[in-house]
């Protein structure tokens, strides 16, 4: 190949100065992608523990709520298999926990201390 050819090819030679900068713009360009990528990172953990907790808090609920189930399935089985008693005791202390009900002549002690 002739010389000429062969000069236009090449890359032209970099300054010292130009170096510098573009090294100084490089470094700086490298850490603040290392910056944003250990934020993403950090952020992305944080929204991970919070979910686990939120799982927790639904599982404890489901479980909770398949204990009510199986108690109001039991009370079924026995409106169906004529056990009054075991209805009527259900009823009873529905009403008495969640009801505040009482029966009549019994003496209801109210605690002022809030103990």
């Amino acid at each position: 190949m002739p010389k000429t050819i062969q000069r236009r090819l090449r890359k032209p030679k970099l300054t010292g100065k130009y170096k510098k900068r573009r090294n100084w713009v490089l470094i700086i360009a490298l850490i603040a992608f290392s910056l944003y990528v250990v934020v993403t990172i950090v952020d992305q953990q944080i929204r991970i523990n919070n979910a686990k907790i939120e799982l927790e808090e639904l599982n404890k609920t489901i479980s909770l709520q398949n204990i009510k189930n199986e108690e109001l399935k039991r009370v079924a089985d026995a409106v169906d298999s004529d056990d009054l008693g075991s209805f009527s005791d259900y009823i009873e202390r529905v009403a008495r926990e969640d009801l505040d009900y009482v029966k009549n002549g019994e003496v209801v002690f109210i605690n002022i201390a809030g103990d």
